[in-house]
């Protein structure tokens, strides 16, 4: 029975540990500066028909609506031409929401984590912060993977189905000559899943390193390799 909850435990914490890097990885793509650099790094400019100054203050714009706690109402026209019509601002608060909740959830598994693993720490349960830190790394690592292949395999497919689990169908579809589309093309969102897919799992990588830092983590690596040597 004790070996059952000890299992249990560390697959719970595993889920924490990815729900935190995932979370993270995803929440450092709305600051800023990812925006601007990725836009004019991919020449979103030159495609979206507009002057380098107007792509990032739109594209910052919109940004800012979908992440930030106070924003700038999007313009319905924009020198003329239109620009965010009613269905791309409403797409854009499912977003917002979405993004809310995600950063909810994120904020609710790190506190989680913070509390036991400050529990591990005042009963020196080491072994268990290993296999939860371990676990967790190695369980971001294989969702980042699956994610990749699936998005190499067929992108336009995982990015369809991404949507579809958190929007409704047809709410979330724009013309390509659309300003939303012309601000933020596929080749946008291709950069952000591989930007996503590192940082989360560089914060896996760091995981399984800084596991070694745990009281016991050397011994016990010491023995196994005693053990091989044997």
């Amino acid at each position: 029975m004790r070996r059952l909850a000890g299992i249990a435990e560390t697959v719970v914490v595993a889920v924490l540990w990815a729900a935190v890097a995932v979370g993270l990885a995803a929440i450092a793509l709305t600051i800023p500066v990812y925006t601007t650099m990725t836009s004019q790094w991919l020449g979103v400019p030159a495609t979206a028909g507009l002057s380098t100054a107007e792509t990032l203050q739109l594209s910052g714009n919109v940004r800012g609506l979908v992440s930030d706690p106070e924003y700038d109402a999007l313009p319905s026209e924009y020198h003329g031409q239109p620009a965010f019509d009613a269905s791309a601002v409403s797409h854009l608060m499912d977003v917002r929401a979405v993004l809310g909740g995600a950063k909810a959830a994120t904020g609710a598994a790190a506190a989680l984590l913070a509390v036991w693993v400050g529990w591990c720490v005042g009963r020196q349960r080491w072994a268990a912060m290993r296999s939860g830190m371990v676990a967790g790394g190695w369980l971001t690592l294989i969702a980042v993977t699956l994610a990749a292949a699936a998005a190499l395999i067929d992108f336009e497919t995982f990015f369809a189905g991404f949507h579809g689990l958190f929007f409704k169908a047809g709410t979330w579809t724009f013309p390509a000559d659309s300003m939303l589309i012309r601000l933020f093309p596929e080749r946008f969102w291709a950069t952000a899943g591989l930007a996503w897919g590192t940082l989360a799992a560089l914060i896996a990588a760091a995981l399984l390193v800084g596991v070694r830092q745990v009281p016991g983590a050397r011994k016990q690596e010491s023995d196994r390799r005693r053990v091989q040597e044997v």
